[in-house]
């Protein structure tokens, strides 16, 4: 059974923290676009995972409270945060698995016009470039029909590099595409995961792409 899904009262809180904490670091080092092809009502942001500060960056730049985030079920073994990041509207997920009880939670997210944050790689980059998609997102986009918005960052694993809890001053962007869908025609629910890291891919520096780095046929690369 599903629980309720509702927007936790430590949501807005934690989320201005977020910015206040981001200006107070990176100040004019955070370059935003396209903020604007967050559509309303329910819909998938997907984005590459380089640090830590991703996720929540993702979703507090969006000017809404009902967004939700999946993340690893080990952060919420952490008496210390395990709070912190339930207050942040997450829920958890047994990666590597298929975890019905995030799956389904996920598709009531969608089907109640709330924002889903997925990172579809499952895990930071360990080299700072594009790795393969984890199917997961591909089910959820699939059996939703909701729309998918690919979000590139880069520069974040200069921000906040794996060990490090205070960020770095340092050149971020996030890169918001416009929303998309799924092809209508049978894809695998990996190949569907590879579909959107290729919408992704579009979105980051070329050097960036690791495991994408052919862009998708009649679409010309993008430039920083």
């Amino acid at each position: 059974m599903v629980p309720a899904i509702r927007t936790s009262p430590l949501y807005p809180f934690e989320r201005r923290l977020m910015l206040n904490l981001v200006r107070l670091f990176l100040g004019d080092g955070l370059h935003v676009e396209g903020l604007e092809n967050v559509p309303r009502g329910g819909c998938i942001v997907a984005g590459n995972h380089l640090a830590t500060c991703d996720p929540p960056l993702i979703g507090a730049l969006i000017r809404r409270h009902d967004v939700h985030y999946m993340a690893k079920a080990e952060a919420f073994d952490r008496v210390a945060t395990g709070w912190l990041i339930a207050g942040y509207n997450a829920f958890p997920v047994q990666r590597h698995t298929a975890d019905r009880l995030a799956i389904r939670r996920s598709l009531a997210v969608l089907a109640q016009g709330r924002v889903l944050i997925m990172m579809p790689e499952g895990t930071r980059s360990p080299d700072a470039t594009l790795q393969r998609a984890e199917p997961g997102v591909g089910l959820i986009a699939r059996r939703s029909g909701a729309p998918v918005v690919p979000v590139g960052v880069w520069g974040s694993e200069n921000a906040m590099p794996k060990g490090v809890v205070i960020p770095r001053h340092a050149e971020v962007h996030v890169r918001y595409g416009a929303p998309v869908h799924l092809p209508d025609r049978r894809m695998s629910h990996q190949e569907s995961a590879d579909w959107i890291m290729e919408r992704i891919a579009e979105l980051v520096p070329e050097r960036y792409r690791g495991a994408y780095a052919r862009p998708a046929a009649g679409v010309a690369a993008t430039s920083p």
